[in-house]
C-alpha cells in the first residue's frame, strides 16, 4: 500500500478552534497548533485537509488556509457542511476519498479526536494517526474504543513517522 496522501483534521489538529471563536473565521487571528508551521513546509505528499465544520464550506476554509501561508500546499480541501455528514460517519469519509480521487488505502488520515477523526477513519479502513499530546484536546473528544493505527505525541513527530512508512512500503 504506497502512501500517496497526508489527509488532516482541522480543528485542533492545525488551528486552535476555541481561541476567539467569538471572532468570524475569515477575520480571526490565527492560532496555530503546535508544530504546524515548521511541519507542513516539510511535507512532500499531496496534502488533504478533512474539517468537521458545522457551518464552514470549502471556500471559507481555503480563506483560513490561504490567511495562514498554507493554502498552497493543500491539494484539496473537504468540510462536512460540503460532504453532507460529519465525521465519523462513512458517508464523510466516502466523499473525502471521491472528491480526492483516492482511496482508502492511499491516503494516512491524522486527526486529533479519537471519537470522530479516528473512530471513523479505522471505521472506513484508512490508517490513522492520532495527536495524543492533551495540547491537541478538543472540548468535544470523547471516550471511545478506537485505536489509531499509529500514535504521536506532537505533530513535530510526523515527518519521522512518514519516513518510516515509506521505507518499509518501499522494502
Amino acid at each position: 500500500m504506497l502512501l500517496k496522501a497526508i489527509a488532516f483534521d482541522w480543528g485542533h489538529t492545525l488551528m486552535d478552534e476555541h481561541r476567539d471563536e467569538h471572532i468570524p473565521l475569515d477575520t480571526r487571528p490565527l492560532h496555530l497548533m503546535p508544530g504546524v508551521a515548521d511541519v507542513l513546509p516539510q511535507l512532500t505528499l499531496p496534502l488533504a485537509l478533512w474539517a468537521n465544520t458545522r457551518v464552514a464550506q470549502e471556500a471559507v476554509v481555503r480563506g483560513w488556509l490561504d490567511r495562514a501561508g498554507f493554502g498552497p500546499l493543500f491539494q484539496w480541501v473537504v468540510t462536512s457542511v460540503d460532504a453532507g455528514a460529519r465525521k465519523p460517519a462513512s458517508e464523510f469519509f466516502r466523499y473525502a476519498l471521491a472528491h480526492c480521487g483516492l482511496t482508502k488505502e492511499d491516503v494516512l488520515f491524522v486527526g486529533n479526536q479519537l471519537n470522530s477523526d479516528i473512530a471513523g477513519g479505522e471505521a472506513f479502513g484508512i490508517r490513522t494517526v492520532w495527536l495524543s499530546s492533551s495540547s491537541y484536546r478538543s472540548l468535544d473528544d470523547g471516550p471511545c474504543s478506537a485505536k489509531a493505527s499509529y500514535t504521536i505525541d506532537t505533530l513535530l513527530r510526523l515527518p519521522a513517522l512518514l519516513q518510516r512508512l515509506q521505507v518499509s512500503e518501499e522494502g
